[in-house]
């Protein structure tokens, strides 16, 4: 069946914030037409989308089909020269079909923070416990448990997990059952994950919201590969969209469809699609728009602007040999993932059945970590953390494995640890050339431009998750080409593989295999039992780890920002409602409307703009979506 020429409202843009808008929408009235626009490809039953152990392929850029890539347009000097890479998913669910699959949410000083009517956690309680079919046990009231999307701890938890907990516990991060409860910021638990026990499969935002709709009612439209070029307008009023076809194989020279909507247009094309379809609209700082050629319909300066993302190093441990780890899957080992492949498909469980991230952290500093951090950073702790006790500084978490190339890296077990830097103080930009949709946009990701804010937090944390691998029973060594390079002759340089272990790895010729050995440097005999001692880090050595993080640090796919909901005359963009200044009929339901950061994987944040974007659509047209977690209210939400 074709898509109909004119609709009631039109939804640009297939991620989770669009699914969970478009579903709800569709389902409150069977006679409201709803068009779903998405540029990715369909996921329905695509076994590389639903299988959650196989998500690291989404990483591979040369390999990945539902992701876009967007590059710094210029080197960074606040990066030493490097080039920033952002992937942003391309695909029906968007980045809830091919993300890690981590349940966090953001602490309810986060959503306090937006400081807009309708928008603080207590009001936003309701919406996301109706996201949630919340599969383990909770001694709280903040989950819900028939929801479309489901938490579970997965089908498969690595004993390393456990061994992680302990560690974490003797360097003064305590164990939780529920890391999630929008008020705890200092402690470590087994990470949930967006996984549903009882399939087996990763619980995507279309498989929730999308397709048991369509397969119900006839009412919602689903129109893939195809991109929301800009907004049609009468006047200040939406009208429609344009798109164009970005199928494999098309020419970029397609021309414009148009298809119109009765009632109103949503944007939710994400934080770096949305700018660049105001923009190309018309909407947009008029500079911006007179560079790219675009008459101007609404002088809007915020737009592109204020880009954020949360930041991540991860540094890589050996492990021990008998530790059961997932290294043989990621290198590829043939017999390895016919076991594992059976395995899952006859029992849904086992490690496909998980992501290897079983295990991690909310973490605060303590006061003499704050004066080791220095002066600079003090004033970014006492204006935004100090008397916000919910808000983590760092999150971390162990994966259980080496996610990078086993090609280039000697044989043997691993474990990783992830730091993410959760409210980065820098900001980037994002800001079409032209007109055409194909054009790639001027891109500036901002990383580390504040570095006196956000390095000394992530030099933090590295010691921090440096610590707790080192008093883990696993631990082997450390792979010395993941860590800072430090001087050999510093306490701080990294420990690699004692030789008993070597033997281990290689067999009996270790002691000459000078190719794998070479790769090796300054052994530690591991001594299970040994009471470690914290590292002590010279000026020189934070300087090493400073760098390294310049070197290193990368995009968590957490972005958002970039149509700030806020008063029009502090560059905002969106009005409480998610209307855009200056028009009408059109709003924005995605990430990009948030005017400060949040302390979380996004999928979480992404849904719950999308529910409310929702809730106020059908307040408006008199619909009702059912919610048993509302409270009384003149229209009831779901």
């Amino acid at each position: 069946m074709g898509i109909p020429e004119v609709v009631d409202i039109i939804v640009a843009g297939g991620g989770p914030a669009g699914c969970a808008l478009a579903g709800r929408l569709a389902k409150a009235d069977p006679n409201l037409q709803v068009l779903l626009i998405e540029a990715g490809p369909n996921n329905k039953d695509d076994p590389m989308v639903f299988t959650p152990g196989v998500y690291p392929r989404n990483m591979r850029i040369l390999d990945s089909d539902k992701a876009r890539f967007y590059y710094d347009s210029n080197p960074s000097t606040h990066l030493r020269g490097r080039k920033s890479i952002v992937p942003c998913a391309q695909v029906l669910g968007g980045g809830s079909s091919i993300n890690f699959q981590m349940y966090t949410r953001a602490s309810a000083s986060d959503w306090d923070d937006f400081k807009m009517p309708g928008w603080s956690a207590k009001d936003l309680l309701p919406i996301m416990k109706r996201i949630e079919n919340y599969q383990k046990p909770a001694n709280n009231d903040t989950h819900g448990f028939d929801g479309p999307i489901a938490i579970s701890n997965g089908g498969w938890i690595a004993p390393i997990a456990q061994d992680f907990l302990r560690a974490a516990g003797a360097v003064g991060i305590p164990t939780t059952d529920d890391l999630q409860d929008l008020d705890t910021a200092h402690a470590a638990e087994i990470w949930a994950k967006w996984i549903n026990k009882d399939t087996g499969r990763r619980s995507d935002a279309a498989s929730g919201y999308v397709h048991p709709v369509m397969a119900a009612q006839t009412n919602l439209h689903l129109l893939c590969n195809s991109k929301a070029s800009r907004v049609i307008f009468e006047g200040t009023k939406a009208v429609g969209v344009a798109f164009v076809n970005v199928k494999p194989g098309h020419n970029k020279d397609n021309k414009e469809t148009v298809v119109k909507a009765r009632k109103m247009v949503v944007l939710t094309s994400g934080t770096l699609g949305t700018p660049q379809i105001l923009e190309r609209s018309g909407i947009g700082g008029k500079d911006v728009l007179d560079k790219a050629g675009v008459k101007t319909l609404v002088d809007l300066p915020g737009v592109g602007k204020q880009y954020q993302d949360h930041y991540t190093t991860f540094s890589v441990f050996r492990a021990r040999q008998s530790e059961p780890t997932i290294d043989d899957w990621l290198r590829g080992d043939p017999a390895t993932h016919e076991r594992l492949t059976l395995q899952y498909q006859l029992t849904k469980s086992g490690p496909l059945a998980s992501n290897g991230i079983d295990a991690g952290f909310k973490m605060r500093p303590t006061e003499k970590e704050l004066e080791e951090m220095g002066p600079a950073f003090r004033k970014y702790w006492d204006s935004y953390f100090k008397d916000k006790p919910d808000k983590p500084l760092m999150f971390g978490s162990i994966v259980n494995g080496h996610f990078g190339d086993h090609s280039l890296v000697p044989p043997g077990k691993y474990f990783s640890m992830f730091q993410y830097l959760e409210y980065p103080f820098s900001r980037g930009s994002i800001h079409i050339q032209s007109a055409n949709p194909y054009e790639d946009p001027i891109f500036d990701s901002g990383f580390l431009n504040n570095a006196e804010a956000d390095i000394p937090p992530i030099r933090w944390s590295y010691k921090k998750v440096r610590e707790i691998a080192r008093r883990m029973d696993a631990y082997r060594g450390e792979l010395t080409s993941c860590h800072p390079h430090f001087h050999p002759a510093s306490p701080a340089a990294a420990e690699d593989v004692d030789l008993e272990t070597a033997r281990e790895i290689l067999g009996p010729l270790a002691l000459t295999n000078g190719i794998h050995m070479g790769t090796w440097s300054r052994p530690a005999k591991h001594e299970p039992n040994k009471v470690r001692e914290d590292i002590v880090y010279t000026k020189e050595d934070d300087e090493a780890i400073d760098n390294w993080v310049r070197d290193h640090v990368e995009t968590t796919w957490h972005s958002l920002g970039t149509c700030a909901m806020k008063p029009r005359e502090n560059e905002g963009v969106l009005d409480a409602r998610l209307n855009v200044y200056g028009t009408t009929n059109l709003k924005v339901g995605d990430l990009s409307l948030c005017p400060d950061n949040l302390g979380t994987n996004t999928y979480s944040s992404a849904l719950l703009c999308g529910e409310k974007c929702a809730d106020l659509i059908v307040e408006e047209l008199g619909l009702t979506i059912q919610n048993p977690h509302a409270p009384k209210a003149r229209y009831t939400m779901a």
